[in-house]
């Protein structure tokens, strides 16, 4: 993984994360969205302006599939294809997300390490998967704005909505781990919530913490074997290193211990503020892959390597 790293331009170090940029020669939007425990890294890339995504948690802008390797980038597109957003990679190599079609329909796929896809579709909706674990369980939502969380098992789909707050919805499940902990996001009480989900075992939580409902909508988007999270409030990435260690307990509910995650660098504001980053990969060696949008307003991946 330090190959990786040290192979992409201009590594910056800032906070509790060492960062590098990840951008796709020949784009003029990148976004890396997973990361394996080898350090391959997946995402995708736009080559127009003339498309803006209203939600960065999932395109609908025509996008292309990339994978960086030993720092070699890697062109994807599923084949007949208009669109392709490659959102997570496993431990052997295997990819999931989604596609388009000319007809306007999108499916959800797994492309395996052999250089087999398949596609697989939730109720015939635009299915949309997030993370794929090495066991081959691949996790998602559908819609590309969260309208439902499922789990893909073995050829078969199941609803995976966990909720604890009156008149739920908008659920979604971004990430699973190797042993099977889930991660993901969930409309109420008036905010969206991250929540984990250990065996029986839910937590639900929001950032920044300080106060019993905290105040803003909060996204998980990643889970690792020692139940480490990331996501974002706003324009603000975090991290929480084992919840479950780290959980005080505030009527009945989780408040973890959050690292702030931020690219190096300040926006052209009046006041300058932290540029937007988005962590949307998690490793089990607490690498993160992500998003970030520079003080021009162009947006990139990024790679962190932590420092603790």
């Amino acid at each position: 993984m330090l190959a990786i790293i040290l192979a992409l331009p201009s590594t910056l170090s800032a906070q509790s994360f060492t960062y590098a940029p990840i951008n796709v020669p020949g784009a003029v939007l990148t976004q890396a969205r997973g990361i394996n425990n080898s350090g391959e890294v997946v995402g995708f890339y736009e080559t127009t302006t003339a498309c803006i995504d209203p939600d960065v948690r999932v395109p609908t802008c025509p996008t292309k599939g990339f994978k960086l390797v030993n720092g070699s980038y890697v062109k994807l597109m599923v084949p007949n294809s208009v669109s392709t957003a490659i959102m997570g990679v496993n431990d052997y190599g295997d990819l999931t997300g989604f596609y388009k079609k000319s007809d306007g329909s999108e499916h959800g796929f797994i492309w395996y390490h052999t250089n087999v896809v398949r596609t697989i579709d939730f109720q015939r909706n635009a299915t949309v998967p997030w993370a794929i674990n090495k066991a081959g369980v691949v996790v998602g939502q559908t819609g590309t704005f969260p309208s439902g969380g499922w789990i893909w098992i073995n050829g078969k789909f199941s609803n995976m909505n966990p909720n604890n707050g009156a008149a739920p919805c908008c659920e979604s499940v971004t990430g699973v781990s190797n042993n099977g902990i889930l991660s993901g996001l969930v409309f109420q009480a008036d905010r969206f919530m991250a929540w984990m989900k250990k065996s029986t075992d839910e937590d639900f939580f929001t950032y920044p913490t300080g106060t019993e409902t905290e105040c803003c909508d909060t996204n998980g988007t990643g889970v690792n074997n020692s139940i480490d999270m990331i996501g974002f409030t706003g324009a603000q990435g975090w991290f929480t290193k084992h919840i479950e260690l780290n959980e005080v307990e505030s009527a009945g509910e989780t408040t973890p211990k959050f690292i702030n995650v931020n690219f190096p660098g300040k926006t052209a504001t009046q006041p300058p503020a932290a540029l937007p980053t988005y962590p949307f990969g998690l490793n089990d060696k607490h690498w993160i892959a992500g998003t970030y949008t520079d003080s021009a307003n162009h947006t990139h991946g990024f790679v962190a390597k932590p420092n603790f």
